[in-house]
Protein backbone atom coordinates (compact mmCIF):
# COMPACT_ATOMS: atom_id res chain seq x y z
CA UNK A 1 0.00 0.00 0.00
CA UNK A 2 1.33 3.34 -0.76
CA UNK A 3 1.74 5.68 1.71
CA UNK A 4 2.30 9.86 1.07
CA UNK A 5 6.05 9.44 1.25
CA UNK A 6 6.01 7.02 -1.63
CA UNK A 7 3.58 9.64 -3.44
CA UNK A 8 6.17 12.44 -2.51
CA UNK A 9 9.16 10.35 -3.70
CA UNK A 10 7.12 9.41 -7.01
CA UNK A 11 6.18 12.45 -7.93
CA UNK A 12 10.20 13.99 -6.75
CA UNK A 13 11.05 11.05 -9.53
CA UNK A 14 8.90 12.77 -12.31
CA UNK A 15 9.54 16.10 -12.20
CA UNK A 16 13.68 15.16 -12.07
CA UNK A 17 13.25 12.93 -14.88
CA UNK A 18 11.14 15.63 -16.26
CA UNK A 19 13.62 18.32 -15.60
CA UNK A 20 16.06 15.78 -16.95
CA UNK A 21 14.65 15.09 -19.90
CA UNK A 22 13.46 18.83 -21.04
CA UNK A 23 17.31 19.97 -20.40
CA UNK A 24 18.60 17.49 -22.78
CA UNK A 25 16.10 18.91 -24.91
CA UNK A 26 17.46 21.96 -24.98
CA UNK A 27 19.63 22.83 -28.20
CA UNK A 28 22.20 26.05 -28.02
CA UNK A 29 23.55 27.50 -30.91
CA UNK A 30 26.97 25.98 -29.64
CA UNK A 31 25.52 22.66 -29.24
CA UNK A 32 24.05 23.11 -33.24
CA UNK A 33 27.68 23.69 -34.09
CA UNK A 34 28.85 20.94 -33.15
CA UNK A 35 26.58 18.79 -34.09
CA UNK A 36 26.84 20.16 -37.61
CA UNK A 37 30.77 20.34 -37.39
CA UNK A 38 30.76 16.80 -37.03
CA UNK A 39 27.48 15.19 -38.70
CA UNK A 40 27.85 17.43 -41.87
CA UNK A 41 27.88 15.56 -45.14
CA UNK A 42 29.28 18.65 -47.12
CA UNK A 43 32.48 19.23 -44.91
CA UNK A 44 33.38 15.24 -44.72
CA UNK A 45 33.25 15.52 -48.62
CA UNK A 46 35.59 18.35 -48.80
CA UNK A 47 38.06 17.23 -46.07
CA UNK A 48 37.75 13.74 -48.23
CA UNK A 49 38.90 15.98 -51.09
CA UNK A 50 41.96 17.39 -49.03
CA UNK A 51 42.90 13.85 -47.78
CA UNK A 52 43.31 13.10 -51.55
CA UNK A 53 44.73 15.65 -52.83
CA UNK A 54 47.64 15.05 -50.39
CA UNK A 55 48.09 11.92 -52.09
CA UNK A 56 48.20 13.58 -55.62
CA UNK A 57 50.98 15.69 -54.35
CA UNK A 58 52.96 12.47 -53.03
CA UNK A 59 52.63 10.95 -56.51
CA UNK A 60 53.94 14.46 -58.07
CA UNK A 61 57.15 14.59 -56.00
CA UNK A 62 57.60 10.62 -56.54
CA UNK A 63 58.57 11.87 -60.34
CA UNK A 64 62.00 13.23 -58.77
CA UNK A 65 63.15 9.71 -58.14
CA UNK A 66 64.32 7.04 -60.35
CA UNK A 67 61.87 4.21 -61.69
CA UNK A 68 62.62 0.58 -61.18
CA UNK A 69 60.71 -2.03 -63.83
CA UNK A 70 60.77 -6.13 -64.37
CA UNK A 71 60.28 -7.47 -67.45
CA UNK A 72 60.12 -10.90 -68.67
CA UNK A 73 59.55 -12.55 -71.78
CA UNK A 74 58.72 -16.17 -73.33
CA UNK A 75 58.94 -17.02 -76.72
CA UNK A 76 57.21 -20.04 -77.93
CA UNK A 77 57.89 -21.62 -81.57
CA UNK A 78 55.19 -24.02 -83.07
CA UNK A 79 57.89 -26.09 -84.36
CA UNK A 80 61.26 -26.88 -84.41
CA UNK A 81 64.03 -24.57 -85.81
CA UNK A 82 67.30 -25.67 -87.62
CA UNK A 83 69.65 -22.64 -87.87
CA UNK A 84 73.21 -23.38 -89.95
CA UNK A 85 75.93 -21.34 -89.55
CA UNK A 86 78.40 -23.90 -91.25
CA UNK A 87 79.07 -20.89 -94.31
CA UNK A 88 80.39 -18.80 -91.10
CA UNK A 89 82.49 -22.24 -90.68
CA UNK A 90 83.94 -22.64 -93.65
CA UNK A 91 85.05 -19.02 -94.11
CA UNK A 92 86.89 -19.55 -90.70
CA UNK A 93 88.53 -22.85 -92.14
CA UNK A 94 90.01 -20.88 -95.41
CA UNK A 95 91.09 -17.73 -93.42
CA UNK A 96 93.08 -20.54 -90.96
CA UNK A 97 93.58 -22.35 -94.20
CA UNK A 98 92.45 -25.82 -93.12
CA UNK A 99 91.88 -28.26 -95.37
CA UNK A 100 88.83 -29.96 -93.98
CA UNK A 101 86.33 -27.22 -92.39
CA UNK A 102 84.16 -30.05 -90.94
CA UNK A 103 87.25 -30.46 -88.28
CA UNK A 104 85.94 -26.83 -86.39
CA UNK A 105 82.62 -29.31 -85.96
CA UNK A 106 79.41 -28.78 -87.29
CA UNK A 107 77.98 -25.62 -86.86
CA UNK A 108 74.18 -26.35 -86.98
CA UNK A 109 71.87 -25.62 -84.03
CA UNK A 110 68.19 -26.88 -83.31
CA UNK A 111 66.02 -24.46 -81.69
CA UNK A 112 63.01 -26.75 -79.77
CA UNK A 113 60.01 -25.47 -78.40
CA UNK A 114 59.38 -22.66 -75.32
CA UNK A 115 62.96 -22.43 -75.08
CA UNK A 116 63.72 -18.80 -75.75
CA UNK A 117 63.29 -16.78 -71.80
CA UNK A 118 64.41 -13.16 -70.97
CA UNK A 119 64.04 -11.38 -67.43
CA UNK A 120 65.36 -8.60 -66.25
CA UNK A 121 65.49 -5.18 -64.68
CA UNK A 122 65.46 -1.78 -65.96
CA UNK A 123 65.38 1.99 -64.50
CA UNK A 124 65.48 5.54 -65.38
CA UNK A 125 66.56 8.54 -63.38
CA UNK A 126 65.36 12.24 -64.25
CA UNK A 127 67.88 14.34 -63.67
CA UNK A 128 66.76 17.56 -65.78
CA UNK A 129 63.38 18.36 -67.14
CA UNK A 130 63.26 21.87 -67.63
CA UNK A 131 61.48 22.55 -64.53
CA UNK A 132 58.50 20.63 -65.83
CA UNK A 133 58.70 17.91 -62.37
CA UNK A 134 59.21 21.48 -59.75
CA UNK A 135 56.57 23.13 -61.44
CA UNK A 136 54.26 20.33 -61.50
CA UNK A 137 55.16 19.71 -57.41
CA UNK A 138 54.53 23.14 -56.82
CA UNK A 139 51.40 22.91 -58.46
CA UNK A 140 49.69 20.18 -56.63
CA UNK A 141 51.01 22.02 -53.46
CA UNK A 142 48.85 25.41 -54.29
CA UNK A 143 46.04 22.86 -55.69
CA UNK A 144 46.12 21.70 -51.60
CA UNK A 145 46.18 25.47 -50.54
CA UNK A 146 43.00 25.89 -52.62
CA UNK A 147 41.43 23.08 -51.10
CA UNK A 148 42.06 24.22 -47.32
CA UNK A 149 41.00 27.42 -48.41
CA UNK A 150 38.12 25.56 -49.97
CA UNK A 151 37.07 23.87 -46.70
CA UNK A 152 37.49 26.75 -44.69
CA UNK A 153 35.03 28.57 -46.95
CA UNK A 154 33.04 25.66 -46.56
CA UNK A 155 33.04 25.84 -42.77
CA UNK A 156 32.21 29.89 -42.33
CA UNK A 157 29.17 29.33 -45.36
CA UNK A 158 27.83 26.25 -43.23
CA UNK A 159 28.32 28.93 -39.97
CA UNK A 160 26.02 31.44 -41.97
CA UNK A 161 23.50 29.08 -42.66
CA UNK A 162 22.95 27.40 -39.60
CA UNK A 163 22.88 31.27 -37.75
CA UNK A 164 20.17 31.80 -41.11
CA UNK A 165 18.42 28.45 -39.93
CA UNK A 166 18.62 28.38 -36.57
CA UNK A 167 17.32 31.89 -35.81
CA UNK A 168 14.25 31.00 -38.48
CA UNK A 169 13.32 28.43 -35.75
CA UNK A 170 13.86 31.04 -33.25
CA UNK A 171 11.45 33.57 -35.53
CA UNK A 172 8.68 30.75 -36.04
CA UNK A 173 8.82 29.97 -32.77
CA UNK A 174 8.26 33.94 -31.31
CA UNK A 175 5.95 34.34 -34.30
CA UNK A 176 4.03 31.09 -33.23
CA UNK A 177 3.46 32.32 -29.60
CA UNK A 178 2.10 36.15 -30.43
CA UNK A 179 -0.03 34.56 -33.00
CA UNK A 180 -1.20 32.09 -30.07
CA UNK A 181 -1.58 35.98 -27.87
CA UNK A 182 -3.45 37.26 -30.51
CA UNK A 183 -6.05 34.68 -30.99
CA UNK A 184 -6.34 34.07 -27.24
CA UNK A 185 -6.98 38.00 -26.79
CA UNK A 186 -9.33 37.42 -29.62
CA UNK A 187 -11.55 34.56 -28.46
CA UNK A 188 -11.38 36.31 -25.05
CA UNK A 189 -12.78 39.66 -26.69
CA UNK A 190 -15.43 37.64 -28.71
CA UNK A 191 -16.47 35.97 -25.28
CA UNK A 192 -17.13 39.90 -24.34
CA UNK A 193 -18.60 41.00 -26.83
CA UNK A 194 -20.89 37.80 -26.66
CA UNK A 195 -21.90 38.86 -23.26
CA UNK A 196 -21.90 42.78 -24.33
CA UNK A 197 -24.43 42.01 -27.02
CA UNK A 198 -26.71 39.44 -24.96
CA UNK A 199 -26.82 42.74 -22.46
CA UNK A 200 -27.91 44.86 -25.30
CA UNK A 201 -24.98 47.01 -24.91
CA UNK A 202 -23.53 46.23 -28.47
CA UNK A 203 -25.11 45.78 -32.08
CA UNK A 204 -25.17 41.86 -33.37
CA UNK A 205 -22.78 43.47 -35.69
CA UNK A 206 -20.13 44.20 -33.46
CA UNK A 207 -20.01 40.44 -32.09
CA UNK A 208 -19.79 39.35 -35.66
CA UNK A 209 -16.80 41.45 -36.30
CA UNK A 210 -15.03 39.84 -33.11
CA UNK A 211 -16.25 36.28 -34.52
CA UNK A 212 -14.58 37.41 -37.84
CA UNK A 213 -11.24 38.38 -36.00
CA UNK A 214 -11.12 34.88 -34.24
CA UNK A 215 -11.56 33.27 -37.28
CA UNK A 216 -8.32 35.44 -39.45
CA UNK A 217 -6.34 34.66 -36.34
CA UNK A 218 -6.80 31.16 -35.76
CA UNK A 219 -6.03 30.98 -39.86
CA UNK A 220 -2.90 33.25 -39.24
CA UNK A 221 -2.02 30.97 -35.72
CA UNK A 222 -2.20 27.53 -38.29
CA UNK A 223 0.18 29.14 -40.73
CA UNK A 224 2.66 29.95 -37.86
CA UNK A 225 2.51 26.19 -37.13
CA UNK A 226 3.31 24.86 -40.51
CA UNK A 227 6.46 27.58 -40.50
CA UNK A 228 7.59 26.10 -37.52
CA UNK A 229 7.69 22.84 -39.37
CA UNK A 230 9.28 23.99 -42.38
CA UNK A 231 11.67 25.97 -40.04
CA UNK A 232 12.83 22.92 -38.66
CA UNK A 233 12.91 20.94 -41.08
CA UNK A 234 15.53 23.25 -42.88
CA UNK A 235 17.77 23.18 -39.63
CA UNK A 236 17.82 19.64 -39.40
CA UNK A 237 18.91 19.80 -43.74
CA UNK A 238 21.78 21.88 -42.24
CA UNK A 239 22.59 19.50 -39.31
CA UNK A 240 22.28 16.06 -41.09
CA UNK A 241 19.56 15.42 -38.92
CA UNK A 242 16.73 13.04 -38.95
CA UNK A 243 14.12 15.99 -37.29
CA UNK A 244 14.80 18.88 -34.94
CA UNK A 245 12.32 18.23 -31.54
CA UNK A 246 14.12 19.93 -28.92
CA UNK A 247 13.43 23.92 -27.50
CA UNK A 248 16.47 26.36 -29.04
CA UNK A 249 17.50 27.79 -25.83
CA UNK A 250 20.18 30.58 -27.92
CA UNK A 251 18.31 33.61 -27.95
CA UNK A 252 18.00 36.41 -30.64
CA UNK A 253 21.07 38.50 -30.57
CA UNK A 254 20.40 42.19 -30.52
CA UNK A 255 23.71 44.31 -29.69
CA UNK A 256 26.70 43.24 -31.18
CA UNK A 257 30.35 45.45 -30.53
CA UNK A 258 31.16 46.17 -33.83
CA UNK A 259 34.69 47.62 -35.44
CA UNK A 260 34.95 50.03 -38.03
CA UNK A 261 33.77 49.24 -41.29
CA UNK A 262 37.49 49.52 -42.69
CA UNK A 263 38.60 46.73 -40.30
CA UNK A 264 35.87 44.00 -41.99
CA UNK A 265 36.79 45.71 -45.71
CA UNK A 266 40.78 44.95 -44.98
CA UNK A 267 39.91 41.64 -43.13
CA UNK A 268 37.77 40.91 -45.90
CA UNK A 269 40.93 41.27 -48.32
CA UNK A 270 43.09 39.15 -46.30
CA UNK A 271 41.14 36.71 -44.76
CA UNK A 272 37.94 36.05 -46.66
CA UNK A 273 38.34 32.28 -48.44
CA UNK A 274 37.11 32.77 -52.27
CA UNK A 275 39.36 36.10 -52.42
CA UNK A 276 42.71 33.98 -50.83
CA UNK A 277 41.67 31.14 -53.39
CA UNK A 278 41.99 33.62 -56.60
CA UNK A 279 45.69 34.51 -55.29
CA UNK A 280 46.04 30.92 -55.40
CA UNK A 281 44.77 30.48 -58.54
CA UNK A 282 47.63 32.97 -59.68
CA UNK A 283 49.97 31.22 -58.40
CA UNK A 284 48.82 28.68 -59.85
CA UNK A 285 48.87 30.18 -63.40
CA UNK A 286 52.14 31.07 -62.76
CA UNK A 287 53.36 27.74 -62.23
CA UNK A 288 51.43 26.57 -65.30
CA UNK A 289 53.90 29.16 -67.08
CA UNK A 290 56.59 27.68 -65.76
CA UNK A 291 55.58 24.22 -67.04
CA UNK A 292 55.27 25.70 -70.59
CA UNK A 293 58.82 27.46 -70.66
CA UNK A 294 60.26 24.12 -69.66
CA UNK A 295 58.97 22.52 -72.92
CA UNK A 296 61.99 24.78 -74.77
CA UNK A 297 64.33 22.83 -72.41
CA UNK A 298 65.85 19.47 -72.96
CA UNK A 299 64.83 16.30 -71.22
CA UNK A 300 68.02 14.37 -69.69
CA UNK A 301 67.55 11.47 -67.94
CA UNK A 302 69.98 8.28 -66.72
CA UNK A 303 68.92 4.67 -67.84
CA UNK A 304 70.14 1.64 -67.12
CA UNK A 305 69.09 -2.30 -67.61
CA UNK A 306 70.11 -5.81 -66.64
CA UNK A 307 69.58 -9.49 -67.78
CA UNK A 308 68.76 -11.05 -64.81
CA UNK A 309 67.93 -14.57 -66.93
CA UNK A 310 68.31 -15.65 -70.12
CA UNK A 311 68.15 -18.87 -72.03
CA UNK A 312 70.00 -17.83 -75.62
CA UNK A 313 69.53 -21.57 -77.46
CA UNK A 314 71.81 -20.01 -80.50
CA UNK A 315 74.93 -19.64 -78.30
CA UNK A 316 74.34 -22.21 -75.64
CA UNK A 317 71.22 -24.29 -75.99
CA UNK A 318 70.91 -23.99 -71.98
CA UNK A 319 70.82 -21.31 -69.15
CA UNK A 320 74.63 -21.43 -68.28
CA UNK A 321 74.28 -19.41 -64.66
CA UNK A 322 77.81 -19.17 -64.49
CA UNK A 323 77.82 -16.87 -67.60
CA UNK A 324 78.19 -12.83 -66.60
CA UNK A 325 74.94 -11.11 -66.86
CA UNK A 326 74.85 -8.54 -69.66
CA UNK A 327 74.01 -5.48 -68.85
CA UNK A 328 73.77 -1.27 -69.96
CA UNK A 329 73.88 2.30 -68.56
CA UNK A 330 73.59 5.25 -70.14
CA UNK A 331 71.93 8.59 -70.68
CA UNK A 332 69.04 9.48 -72.99
CA UNK A 333 68.35 13.52 -74.60
CA UNK A 334 65.24 14.09 -75.98
CA UNK A 335 65.17 17.50 -77.44
CA UNK A 336 61.88 18.97 -79.48
CA UNK A 337 63.05 20.76 -82.51
CA UNK A 338 59.92 21.55 -83.85
CA UNK A 339 55.69 21.31 -82.18
CA UNK A 340 53.95 23.30 -85.06
CA UNK A 341 54.05 26.40 -82.82
CA UNK A 342 52.63 24.97 -79.97
CA UNK A 343 54.54 25.48 -77.30
CA UNK A 344 54.91 28.98 -78.13
CA UNK A 345 50.84 29.31 -78.53
CA UNK A 346 50.62 27.25 -74.84
CA UNK A 347 53.05 29.83 -73.10
CA UNK A 348 50.86 32.45 -74.40
CA UNK A 349 47.69 30.45 -73.53
CA UNK A 350 49.31 30.45 -69.67
CA UNK A 351 50.10 34.20 -69.67
CA UNK A 352 46.76 35.30 -70.69
CA UNK A 353 45.12 33.33 -67.82
CA UNK A 354 47.01 34.80 -65.57
CA UNK A 355 46.21 37.92 -66.94
CA UNK A 356 42.38 36.94 -66.68
CA UNK A 357 42.89 36.28 -63.01
CA UNK A 358 44.48 39.72 -62.35
CA UNK A 359 40.90 41.08 -63.74
CA UNK A 360 39.02 38.51 -61.52
CA UNK A 361 40.69 39.18 -58.32
CA UNK A 362 40.17 43.11 -58.43
CA UNK A 363 36.37 42.87 -59.28
CA UNK A 364 36.04 40.03 -56.58
CA UNK A 365 37.43 43.18 -54.14
CA UNK A 366 35.39 45.64 -55.32
CA UNK A 367 32.15 42.79 -55.01
CA UNK A 368 33.49 41.60 -51.65
CA UNK A 369 34.03 45.55 -49.89
CA UNK A 370 30.52 46.71 -51.28
CA UNK A 371 29.29 43.40 -50.14
CA UNK A 372 30.67 44.25 -46.55
CA UNK A 373 29.15 47.99 -47.09
CA UNK A 374 26.50 46.69 -47.23
CA UNK A 375 25.70 44.10 -44.29
CA UNK A 376 27.72 46.87 -42.02
CA UNK A 377 24.99 49.64 -43.04
CA UNK A 378 21.84 46.86 -42.53
CA UNK A 379 23.36 46.01 -39.25
CA UNK A 380 23.43 49.48 -38.14
CA UNK A 381 19.98 49.90 -39.51
CA UNK A 382 18.21 46.90 -37.95
CA UNK A 383 19.40 48.13 -34.64
CA UNK A 384 17.76 51.76 -34.86
CA UNK A 385 14.62 49.83 -36.29
CA UNK A 386 14.63 47.57 -33.59
CA UNK A 387 14.95 50.59 -30.55
CA UNK A 388 12.10 53.08 -32.71
CA UNK A 389 10.19 49.38 -32.76
CA UNK A 390 10.47 48.98 -29.11
CA UNK A 391 8.82 52.69 -28.27
CA UNK A 392 6.03 51.57 -30.71
CA UNK A 393 4.83 48.42 -28.92
CA UNK A 394 5.15 50.41 -25.50
CA UNK A 395 2.62 52.58 -27.12
CA UNK A 396 0.83 49.78 -29.11
CA UNK A 397 0.37 48.09 -25.70
CA UNK A 398 -0.71 50.81 -23.72
CA UNK A 399 -3.17 51.74 -26.61
CA UNK A 400 -4.85 48.37 -26.64
CA UNK A 401 -5.27 48.56 -22.89
CA UNK A 402 -7.17 51.62 -23.43
CA UNK A 403 -9.51 50.39 -25.96
CA UNK A 404 -9.91 47.39 -23.76
CA UNK A 405 -11.39 48.84 -21.40
CA UNK A 406 -13.39 51.73 -23.02
CA UNK A 407 -15.04 48.88 -25.37
CA UNK A 408 -15.72 47.39 -21.37
CA UNK A 409 -17.61 50.65 -21.15
CA UNK A 410 -19.28 51.10 -24.22
CA UNK A 411 -16.72 53.91 -25.61
CA UNK A 412 -15.09 52.44 -28.16
CA UNK A 413 -16.04 49.57 -30.83
CA UNK A 414 -14.70 46.16 -31.40
CA UNK A 415 -13.09 47.37 -34.43
CA UNK A 416 -11.08 49.71 -32.29
CA UNK A 417 -10.04 46.50 -30.03
CA UNK A 418 -8.96 44.65 -33.11
CA UNK A 419 -7.30 47.25 -34.69
CA UNK A 420 -5.47 47.83 -31.46
CA UNK A 421 -4.78 44.13 -30.89
CA UNK A 422 -3.64 43.68 -34.48
CA UNK A 423 -1.80 46.88 -34.24
CA UNK A 424 0.45 45.41 -31.36
CA UNK A 425 0.96 41.77 -33.01
CA UNK A 426 1.97 43.70 -36.45
CA UNK A 427 4.67 45.76 -34.01
CA UNK A 428 5.95 42.54 -31.93
CA UNK A 429 6.50 40.60 -35.74
CA UNK A 430 8.38 43.54 -37.01
CA UNK A 431 10.41 43.25 -33.87
CA UNK A 432 11.15 39.93 -34.47
CA UNK A 433 11.71 40.12 -37.81
CA UNK A 434 13.96 42.73 -38.10
CA UNK A 435 16.24 40.67 -34.66
CA UNK A 436 16.18 37.84 -37.68
CA UNK A 437 17.59 40.23 -39.97
CA UNK A 438 20.23 41.69 -37.55
CA UNK A 439 21.48 38.35 -36.79
CA UNK A 440 21.53 37.40 -40.15
CA UNK A 441 23.44 39.88 -41.46
CA UNK A 442 26.10 40.05 -38.72
CA UNK A 443 26.54 36.27 -39.46
CA UNK A 444 26.86 37.50 -43.12
CA UNK A 445 29.67 40.10 -42.21
CA UNK A 446 31.72 37.81 -40.69
CA UNK A 447 31.69 35.16 -43.26
CA UNK A 448 32.78 37.68 -45.96
CA UNK A 449 35.44 39.24 -43.77
CA UNK A 450 36.57 35.67 -42.75
CA UNK A 451 36.05 35.72 -39.04
CA UNK A 452 33.04 33.34 -39.18
CA UNK A 453 34.00 31.78 -35.61
CA UNK A 454 33.70 34.90 -34.31
CA UNK A 455 29.86 34.75 -34.42
CA UNK A 456 29.91 31.82 -32.01
CA UNK A 457 30.89 34.59 -29.41
CA UNK A 458 27.95 36.26 -29.69
CA UNK A 459 25.49 33.41 -29.16
CA UNK A 460 27.33 32.10 -25.91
Amino acid sequence: MFTSQHYLKIGVCFVLCFVQQTKAQNLSFSDAYNQMYRDNNTLKAVNKQSETQTYVTKSFKGLRYPTLNAYAMGVVFDRKLDLSFNDARNSLAGFLTLPDPSVLGDWKVQVGKKEMVFAGLNATWPIFTGGKINAAVKASEIESEIIDKTIEGTENHLISELATRYFQVKLADEAYIVRKQVLDAMKHHLFNATKLEENGIIAPAERLVADVAVSEANREFSAAEKNIKLARTALANTLDADEITGTLSTPFVRSAELKTLEYYKESAINNYPELQKILLQKKLAEEGIKAKKSNYYPDIALFGQTTLLHNDPIAFGILDSSRERPWVVGVGVTYNIFGGMKNKNELKAAISTRESIDFLEAKAQTDVKTLIENLYFEIEKSQEEIKNLKVQEEFATELLRVRTRAFAEGLATSTDVIDAETNLSVVKLLILNTEYIYIVSLANLLEFSGQSKEFLKYTN
